[in-house]
């Protein structure tokens, strides 16, 4: 009979990949919820603040731009603190962007700055989860590890769909903002 017990050594290098992937896949949900909230309340945001399907897509375009802008120094943020540091700051930013909304969005100009501000999130936490899949899994698991990542988008979708049948029509646009800030803060903890 041979021993199979794992050292602490072994047992936390066999587990960090895992740790990792659901980490990657919590911040990417967090941090890119605010956008996909945007899109599944649109019609009783639009209602409230005074925007049409243009606006909407204004909208999404001023977020996914400055998201775009944002991801070249959000990548040397990465390299510079480390994965772990900046998804953490990815997911606050995120939270208090759609607490920002949920609290001062009063007007179509606000929740513009306030999207471009979640852009930001987004950016920090995509490289972040990028960085640490990169560094914690194995070569021949990246594909598999990437691959569950960016099931996190589809995920983020639903969550924000769900949003309007369970919160925004019965309690409002706003209270869905501050339930879908509060499930982003719960995800710090996944951030290995």
């Amino acid at each position: 009979m041979t021993n199979t017990a794992l050292t602490p050594a072994e047992d936390r290098a066999r587990t960090r990949p895992i740790r990792a992937s659901a980490g990657a896949v919590a911040t990417t949900v967090a941090c890119v919820l605010p956008v996909f909230l945007l899109g599944g309340l649109a019609v009783q945001m639009g209602a409230d603040l005074g925007f049409s399907p243009a606006g909407l897509g204004l909208a999404v375009s001023v977020y996914f731009g400055v998201s775009a802008l944002a991801s070249v120094p959000s990548g040397r943020l990465v390299e510079r603190y480390g994965p772990a540091v900046v998804a953490r700051c990815g997911i606050v930013l995120a939270s208090g962007s759609m607490l920002a909304v949920a609290a001062v969005a009063r007007s179509y100009e606000v929740l513009l700055a306030l999207l471009a501000l979640s852009a930001a999130a987004n950016a920090l936490g995509q490289l972040a989860s990028n960085a640490a899949l990169a560094q914690h899994v194995p070569p021949n698991r990246q594909g598999l590890s990437f691959g569950v990542k960016q099931a996190a988008i589809p995920v983020s979708t639903l969550l924000a769909g769900a949003a309007v049948p369970t919160i925004a029509l019965t309690a409002g646009w706003r209270w869905a903002f501050v339930a879908a800030a509060v499930a982003a803060l719960t995800t710090l903890p996944a951030v290995p």
